[in-house]
């Protein structure tokens, strides 16, 4: 997890406390929530992907955990149906524990006492603290994250990809 904070930061440096919990979030849970509907999924994909497809394409980000945000910036609609159908069976897989995530957090507080991080430990708990008080649960990108980067991606399992 460790090597997936630092590719974090190296690859988005503007990110915030918040952006790297939600990429632990996905490293322990994957995309976080149960599809019922891959019409619906695909809908959202496909409206996404219109969004973005003049954008230049970006590589896959390896999260950890067994996960990579596999991006639909840039790429050729061909692909969509796949994509769609690796995060649609990534998201309705039981994975990750309570006690992984934050075990995974904790790992992020430290590594930002190291100065190994754009911020400070005690901005990395006091966003901690404020994500836990509303429970574990999916949360969204930082309005800086979006301004600097337009993320646009989907969590698949890393090893269905290869």
């Amino acid at each position: 997890m460790k090597n997936a904070i630092l590719a974090e930061a190296k690859l988005h440096p503007f990110s915030q406390p918040q952006d790297y919990i939600k990429l632990i979030f996905q490293s322990e849970f994957g995309p976080g929530h149960l599809i019922p509907n891959a019409d619906y999924a695909r809908k959202r994909l496909y409206d996404e992907w219109e969004q973005v497809k003049n954008l230049p394409a970006e590589q896959p980000q390896d999260i950890g955990g067994g996960y990579i945000r596999l991006c639909i910036k840039g790429i050729d609609e061909s692909e969509l149906e796949k994509i769609n159908h690796l995060f649609v069976t990534a998201a309705n897989e039981k994975t990750g524990s309570n006690s992984g995530f934050m075990a995974k957090l904790d790992l992020m507080v430290a590594m930002a006492s190291e100065n190994l991080l754009p911020f400070d430990a005690e901005q990395a708990n006091t966003a901690v603290k404020e994500y836990l008080a509303g429970g574990i649960r999916p949360t969204s990108h930082t309005e800086i994250y979006h301004s600097h980067y337009a993320p646009a991606y989907r969590v698949v399992k890393k090893d269905i990809t290869e």
